[in-house]
């Protein structure tokens, strides 16, 4: 039989790491069965009700002061040797939570948890453990520490030299689901003639629900992810294989001028295949005065196509100040575009205040949605691989 000195040797020296949560209740056993008493008989010895001490042992009720008292003079200890213990195993309980504060910690530090799980990208109502899990695999990573790969060109409004972990979320979700849609094999000698078919839609917004399947026969799939939460991310395009680009568009800003100019500036990534590798040298050292190459040239081209740059001006020269209505409904209907987009580029080069024109800024979304593989504004799509997430 254990001695009641090699008790507290044992006791001491478990009391120097805090990293085991041992139940003070443990011990206290431990010297009942070495003096070979009961927990009735401890509770007589201590003056205490049996229900007391069981609940002791069982580390429902912790030693204070007065109980440690009475646990020193019944076992022949010290009243410091029962307050340690149970400081140590408070510690170690404390240090237990913690962690797996730090784990979540790490895990809201990865993606925006609370609108995922909203948004039913990852699992929700589950474990700390399945929580991880289920962001591992919408990252694409195997375990949490490593970081996702992304390879992509971006038209945003926040700065190029970073990426915020609601860009990285909306980036993965876009993978994920162009997988699911099918297109023809993208060939780049047909780009002319692709932008070609392509602006003839640019001046009916019924005609909106004709680009995505215009699009898949040219080899290139279209879908629309609505934007997370204070991210201003407008599209992005990128390479599922060297064959099969991709166009993803947030309609954060649901109007026309906004719609064609985004859509453009995507296609332009893919003439030049933008992309298709991600590197530092693509979106380093870059903020919001200094664009990459890349983005500028996109957005060039893509005002020069939808409205050559010298058909603009002249239509400015001979306007300015005043654009009225009927007239750039005129010029307009010449150059076979939208009013709307009109007016965006007049209003992005300044000769137009934001509040001016704004009936002719119609919206498109209503027109799009359900066209092709829409995620967001009420539709979500269950991807097979994400239903074992809870």
């Amino acid at each position: 039989m254990i001695t009641t000195e090699q008790m507290v040797g044992v006791m001491e020296n478990r009391t120097l790491s805090t990293a085991d949560a041992f139940l003070p209740g443990e011990y206290i056993s431990d010297f009942l069965e070495a003096k070979g008493w009961t927990q009735d008989d401890l509770a007589e010895v201590v003056g205490r009700s049996r229900t007391h001490i069981n609940r002791l042992i069982s580390g429902k009720t912790g030693i204070n002061s007065g109980t440690a008292n009475e646990l020193a003079d019944a076992f022949e200890t010290s009243p410091e040797l029962w307050m340690n213990l149970q400081t140590a195993f408070e510690l170690a309980v404390a240090c237990k939570k913690n962690r797996e504060i730090s784990r979540k910690a790490k895990l809201y530090s990865k993606v925006p948890i609370r609108e995922l799980q909203k948004r039913g990208w990852i699992a929700k109502d589950v474990s700390l453990d399945l929580l991880e899990a289920s962001v591992c695999r919408f990252l694409d990573v195997s375990n949490i520490d490593d970081e996702p790969v992304i390879q992509l060109a971006a038209k945003k409004s926040t700065a190029y030299g970073s990426n915020e972990i609601s860009h990285i979320a909306w980036y993965k979700r876009t993978h994920k689901l162009a997988s699911c849609i099918t297109a023809s094999r993208y060939d780049e000698s047909k780009f002319p003639q692709l932008i070609g078919d392509l602006l003839k839609l640019a001046s009916d917004t019924a005609d909106l629900r004709r680009i995505p399947p215009l699009l898949a026969q040219y080899g290139i799939r279209i879908l629309f992810v609505e934007h997370l939460q204070k991210s201003k991310l407008d599209g992005a395009t990128f390479w599922i294989n060297e064959d099969s680009p991709v166009v993803a568009l947030t309609l954060r800003l649901d109007r026309i001028d906004n719609f064609w100019h985004v859509l453009i500036h995507e296609l332009i990534h893919i003439k030049y295949r933008d992309g298709t590798v991600f590197d530092d040298d693509l979106l380093s050292h870059c903020n919001d005065e200094n664009m990459p190459d890349c983005e500028k040239r996109a957005n060039e081209e893509a005002s020069q196509l939808l409205i050559p740059l010298e058909k603009m001006q002249s239509f400015i020269a001979r306007h300015k100040p005043l654009y009225y209505r009927e007239k750039v409904i005129q010029f307009a209907k010449a150059r076979g575009v939208h009013p709307g987009i009109v007016i965006g580029q007049l209003q992005r080069r300044e000769e137009l205040d934001w509040n001016q024109l704004r009936k002719l800024l119609v919206g498109v979304r209503e027109h799009v949605s359900g066209s092709t593989l829409t995620d967001g504004w009420g539709d979500y799509v269950d991807l097979t691989k994400d239903k074992n997430d809870g």
